[in-house]
């Protein structure tokens, strides 16, 4: 009976190590760069500071709301005027990199309040003059049941 219960704590313990997470690999220069860029921007979001916003995105910029409708650059910037949550979260940054000066940074976001308060952002980044632009924007709803319909 001791030699069971040892063998199913061994099992156990096994399992549970090899379910472990992978240590995430180091971010390169070229994704360190993007993921500090999207943090900065989304941190001139929160503190209103609308000459950054204004300076980072592309003049000709178009953007996807959750609902499907298109917005551009002035209407992002006046989303600037009015700031966002300071209780805003964004986590789990990936880059895509297209090419030298093209990347794709996604993120899920949490913005307590709103409606729907999960997202999933999709941002669109091209060097323009040496400087990253912010290009495309796409929300997507996270939605993980029909209570999270409006």
């Amino acid at each position: 009976m001791r030699s069971i219960s040892l063998l199913c704590a061994v099992v156990v313990s096994v399992a549970l190590a090899f379910a472990q997470s992978p240590t995430p690999k180091p971010l390169s220069l070229f994704e360190q760069e993007l993921v500090n860029n999207e943090k900065q921007f989304m941190q001139a979001l929160q503190d209103k500071n609308v000459a950054y916003v204004s300076e980072t995105v592309s003049d000709d910029f178009k953007g996807i709301a959750t609902n499907g409708d298109l917005y551009e650059k002035e209407e992002l910037v006046g989303a600037a005027q009015e700031g966002l949550p300071k209780d805003l979260r964004i986590y789990d940054l990936r880059v895509v990199r297209l090419d030298e000066g093209c990347a794709v940074v996604t993120y899920n976001q949490i913005v307590p309040g709103a409606r729907p308060r999960y997202r999933h952002m999709s941002d669109s980044w091209t060097k323009e003059g040496g400087k990253w632009k912010l290009k495309f924007q796409q929300t997507t709803p996270n939605l993980w049941s029909a209570l999270d319909l409006d």
